[in-house]
């Protein structure tokens, strides 16, 4: 359960160098098991403790930490705007990282679309424990990890 991102960093680096899988999860729920099935040793690390929420009214963004709970960055959203919202889940305690990387549907979806589709930029680590964003991954990297499993590509640290 790291800290930050320098603790995620090396739980990764070390996982990858000790021979292990490395399984996230943010830190709500799963209902599909991914983040602990696996057919060879692995580590979990839970991003449950990154919980950093940066709403910017101005520019209509913030940035998210994995582990903030949809319930969390709702009530984060409303105490500094009352016409600003965010489309994802309808489950409080899912966690952010996981609902997003997931597609993230709920009940905006036919005037916003999926939370994965609002996405403006990500922070991501990859395998060789580098922190990118949009820039640093491309574009092609972000496209997939918004909706299609970003566990598989490294561990996403926070969305924007």
């Amino acid at each position: 359960m790291p800290e930050n991102k320098e603790q995620v960093r090396a739980a990764m680096i070390c996982c990858k160098y000790s021979g292990f899988e490395t399984r996230v999860r943010s830190g709500g729920h799963d209902y599909e098991g991914l983040s602990y099935i696996s057919y060879k040793p692995y580590c979990l690390v839970d991003l449950s403790n990154l919980r950093r929420i940066d709403v910017d009214v101005q520019r209509k963004t913030a940035w998210v930490e994995a582990g903030e709970t949809l319930g969390e960055l709702y009530y984060n959203i409303a105490n500094k705007s009352k016409t600003l919202a965010f489309s994802a889940g309808t489950c409080p305690s899912l966690g952010v990282g996981g609902h997003i990387s997931g597609g993230g549907q709920e009940q905006l979806i036919r005037k916003y679309g999926v939370a994965a589709d609002n996405v403006l930029d990500a922070t991501i680590l990859n395998v060789n424990g580098t922190i990118l964003d949009r820039s640093g991954m491309g574009e092609d990297l972000l496209w997939v990890i918004r909706g299609g499993g970003a566990a598989s590509f490294g561990g996403v640290l926070s969305w924007k």
